[in-house]
């Protein structure tokens, strides 16, 4: 396939949000303008500025929010982009990065609180001084005759050293005074829990890894916070304008009772992939260690709303059946929340059910359609990187002659 590059993208000039957008080939025929977004770069690259916050597992690549931020970009000061499957905050980044003012939601607190912390901006030296106090906490706790250590999911998936070292790290956490240096300190605490755990680090269902090494658990935390730090700073450096950014724990099927910072002239949406997993069980690690730190604590009309996740895994008759009507409820609510000329993005792709092809990318399309929405353009998304022991080839092959197709679909309200 020969790939046309349309941007000068590794020049060292190149912001460095710039220097990893997909490479670009034009298809487009009679009909509906198309092209293949090719993208070509590790996971490592693709963690620039704060996307390398926090594993989120199943989230899209930096650079594909990039593009869609690029070609469509804000009109105006008074534009916002919403991102209504917002997981970690991908595109709130990139909106940050860009002087564009977004707004996500999310069912899970985790993915919230991540993307929050990803986008807010910080004191360095405040986090660092909060940071030394977290070590003193740290060495000062007892935890040894705790209950926590002794249950069945905690000796199941930590040594008991890990489990210990865990118990005091949260202990120290916890009475921190309230802030953004506490919530970035948390977010370090969560992104270390994979790490240190019985499980494989770069599987996305958990899965005990028997021959895994055991990690230190403050060694890794302390890298964890010091990488983050040095990321932040270099998020903040090239931000021209501090751009509202705000995800909230919500569902998606009621978008009109947000509040906005201004006209959704674009909405973002990367749902989860049908029969490819659901999020809760995903990081079952982390709900368990976080719970302490839930940001839905204090209101329970918003406690466990994680379970309200649209189900894709596995995809028998009834799961499709219901993935495609949320599909069909959340555009339609978003059709609704958006005036005239607005855009909408979704990223998603075909899977295979019982070794047959479903057409997710094409069946999207016409539920989009038919709420009302105009497809502009359809543009197919290739990516290189590992997609590790339990990704099958049969779960993606998006290259060549590959009947599956990932992509993003461009559609517009008339």
């Amino acid at each position: 396939m020969n790939l046309s590059l349309q941007r000068d993208l590794f020049t060292k000039a190149t912001n460095p949000w710039k220097r990893f957008l997909p490479r670009v080939e034009d298809l487009s025929g009679p009909d509906i303008p198309m092209a293949v977004w090719d993208i070509p770069y590790t996971i490592p690259q693709l963690s620039y500025a704060t996307h390398g916050h926090f594993r989120y597992y199943g989230k899209f690549p930096s650079s594909v929010a990039a593009m869609i931020l690029e070609d469509y970009p804000a009109p105006d000061e008074n534009s916002c982009v919403v991102d209504n499957f917002c997981g970690s905050g991908t595109t709130l980044v990139e909106a940050k990065l860009r002087g564009i003012k977004s707004v996500g939601v999310d069912v899970s607190w985790l993915a919230a609180f991540a993307s929050n912390v990803k986008t807010t901006i910080i004191d360095p030296a405040e986090v660092l001084d909060l940071f030394s106090q977290v070590k003193k906490n740290f060495a000062h706790q007892v935890v040894d005759d705790d209950q926590c250590l002794s249950e069945k999911f905690v000796v199941k998936w930590f040594s008991t050293g890990a489990a210990r070292d865990l118990l005091s790290l949260q202990k120290a956490l916890v009475p921190l005074p309230l802030g953004s240096a506490r919530d970035f300190l948390v977010l370090a605490f969560l992104a270390i829990i994979r790490r240190v755990s019985k499980a494989y680090d770069g599987e996305v269902r958990p899965h005990i890894n028997k021959s895994k090494k055991p990690r230190d658990v403050w060694a890794a935390y302390e890298k964890k916070v010091r990488d983050m730090v040095a990321n932040h700073v270099a998020f903040q450096a090239v931000i021209e304008d501090d751009a509202f950014s705000k995800c909230y724990l919500h569902n998606n099927l009621d978008l009109r009772n947000i509040e906005l910072p201004g006209t959704p002239y674009l909405i973002v949406s990367h749902p989860p992939y049908l029969n490819s997993f659901d999020y809760r069980p995903v990081f079952s690690l982390e709900y368990f260690w976080g719970e302490p730190f839930r940001i839905d604590a204090k209101t329970p009309s918003l406690k466990g709303l994680e379970f309200d996740e649209i189900r894709a895994y596995p995809a028998s008759e009834t799961i499709s059946e219901q993935y495609y009507d949320h599909l069909r409820r959340t555009y339609a609510e978003a059709f609704a929340l958006q005036q005239s000329d607005g855009l909408l993005a979704v990223v998603i792709g075909d899977c295979t059910v019982n070794k047959k092809l479903e057409p997710v990318l094409q069946k999207t399309a016409e539920i989009c359609e038919q709420i009302g929405y105009t497809l502009e353009k359809v543009n197919l998304r290739t990516t290189h990187y590992g997609l590790g022991k339990y990704a099958y080839n049969f779960r993606a092959d998006y290259h060549g002659d590959a009947e599956k197709r990932d992509g993003i679909l461009i559609l517009r309200k008339p």
